[in-house]
């Protein structure tokens, strides 16, 4: 079920908030269990087989956390963790990865007979990870082990049970006891549907009336010149911001509804002057997941072993050609390594992922070769270093979309002039595929406006959590169009969102399902 159709906003919503109020005089149990059944149940309206599959990695997981937890065997906690993580990641592996990889040694030759792909259940990879960190969190003590009825709405709630925030059990649990929850408050609920509709229309309005350009081009590459291909990436640059911003607004408004705080997930990345804070802007949870559990081990293994070495772990060891590989270079590439396949089985994943390795990789080099209080420290001006980070993100996206390495390349290809300038944009017949709720895209004039005016919303206008107060971040900004802006639970502000909303309603039978959902 998605958050952007009839089903989930006339019916489903609606009927989970009456219910939860209704439920609410009975106290902690009956809303936990009301929670918890709403959101299996959206979960396995999409496909009820894999339903089974979600209970099931639930209760394995509550019962690996017996084990890992601190009234278990001490000696045996470890080996437990080790167990569980392993069957998490076999059962990943399992539908994300093994018959893809299969299937590419039956191309290569390798293997005589090919598979037919698994069905990939919806959010595998969120609630996977979300358990896992869970199970590392109870071993450490810094998670409390929690009742079956705790775990389940920790693991299932819905507003992020398919494509994130990824939930610590730090953030979320203590909003389950007993003393926070309770009947719906009316503040919360003007916010969290202000919230939503905010991030409906992003998704409705903007992100899906400009994917029809973008799908055309990656579904037929070599069919588009210099003009349409420039025109179809940044399309889809646009289209992913807009769409996944979209969704992590209505993932935040729903909870904020049901008076939960999700943490802030997107804030805008496109502004980011450099790699490293993009991906501290980009979906930030999963950033802050591979910080964690990737980067951080690995770079405290590679820091013991320097230190037993008797060599030095600061920053100026870092400088040196040796340190900077062992401390900097390793464990970047590696935890990128691991977050581009997490997005995929596809060999262009894993180069998105390499290739914002080595991004970081050059950006961490750069601030070390350039000190604050250097001569070349803070030489480039702002709005070049915001360019230069977008180009090297819309590059790398594009294999991020791509259907192979292939197309990827050969759209690079077509991008810098290789093949030529092409056919022109606006004569050509595979156009004919956009609807007509997005034919506006066919000329170039009118898609060229279109672009841009995506770029003063990205650029040029608060975010949604700056207009709705929610910052908590202290980050430096970017000076606005619009300063002032900012969401009152006032007669015009209502008016406003009930127009934005009205127009998203008119236009929900041609939305599409959200990016972020194949992963």
């Amino acid at each position: 079920m998605l958050f952007s159709s009839n089903y989930f906003i006339l019916l489903f919503l609606p009927a989970s908030l009456l219910g939860y109020q209704l439920l609410s005089r009975l106290g902690r149990t009956a809303l936990l269990t009301w929670l918890a059944l709403v959101s299996l149940f959206f979960y396995g309206w999409w496909n009820p087989s894999y339903l089974l599959l979600l209970v099931a990695s639930i209760i394995l997981n509550f019962l690996f956390s017996r084990m890992v937890g601190p009234k278990s065997n001490a000696n045996a906690r470890s080996g437990w963790l080790f167990t569980a993580i392993a069957a998490n990641l076999l059962l990943l592996t399992w539908f994300k990865y093994l018959f893809p990889l299969l299937n590419f040694f039956h191309r290569q030759g390798l293997i005589r007979h090919g598979f037919a792909d698994v069905l990939l259940p919806l959010g595998i990879s969120f609630f996977t990870f979300t358990q896992i960190a869970y199970l590392i969190d109870l071993r450490q003590g810094i998670a409390k082990q929690q009742g079956i009825l705790a775990y389940t709405v920790f693991v299932t709630f819905f507003p992020h049970l398919i494509a994130g925030p990824i939930i610590h059990p730090r953030e979320i649990m203590p909003q389950l006891e007993g003393d926070r929850l309770g009947s719906l408050r009316s503040d919360d609920m003007a916010l969290g549907l202000s919230w939503f509709i905010l991030g409906l229309g992003k998704k409705v309005l903007i992100a899906d009336r400009i994917a029809p350009l973008a799908d055309v081009l990656y579904a037929h590459p070599t069919s588009f010149g210099l003009t349409g291909t420039w025109l179809g990436v940044i399309c889809y640059s646009m289209q992913l911001y807009f769409d996944f911003s979209g969704y992590s607004d209505m993932a935040l408004g729903l909870a904020r509804m049901f008076s939960i705080e999700f943490p802030i997930n997107f804030d805008s990345p496109y502004k980011a002057p450099s790699i490293i804070e993009f991906w501290q802007r980009w979906h930030m949870t999963l950033s802050r997941y591979i910080a964690e559990y990737l980067y951080t081990p690995i770079l405290q293994m590679v820091n013991s072993r320097r230190m037993d070495a008797g060599k030095k772990v600061s920053r100026k060891a870092q400088a040196t050609l040796e340190g900077f590989v062992q401390m900097i270079f390793f464990p970047t590439m590696t935890a990128m390594f691991i977050a581009g396949i997490w997005h995929g089985a596809g060999a262009q994943f894993l180069i998105f992922g390499l290739l914002h390795g080595v991004y970081l990789v050059v950006n961490h080099a750069w601030r070390l070769l350039t000190p604050k209080g250097s001569s070349l420290h803070g030489k480039l001006p702002v709005p070049l270093s915001i360019l230069g980070t977008f180009l090297c993100v819309v590059v790398s996206l594009i294999f991020f979309r791509a259907s192979g390495v292939r197309d990827a390349v050969y759209i690079l290809g077509t991008m810098v002039g290789v093949h030529g300038v092409g056919p022109v944009f606006n004569s050509n017949p595979l156009l004919q595929e956009i609807p007509r709720t997005s034919v506006f895209l066919t000329k170039i004039s009118t898609a060229t406006v279109a672009i841009a005016a995506c770029f003063v919303i990205v650029w040029g206008i608060p975010n949604t959590q700056e207009i709705l107060g929610q910052l908590k971040r202290d980050t430096v900004r970017l000076s606005s169009l619009l300063p002032r802006l900012m969401w009152r639970p006032t007669a015009a502000w209502s008016f406003v969102l009930m127009v934005l909303f009205g127009l998203s309603l008119l236009m929900l039978d041609t939305s599409t399902r959200f990016l972020y959902f194949q992963f």
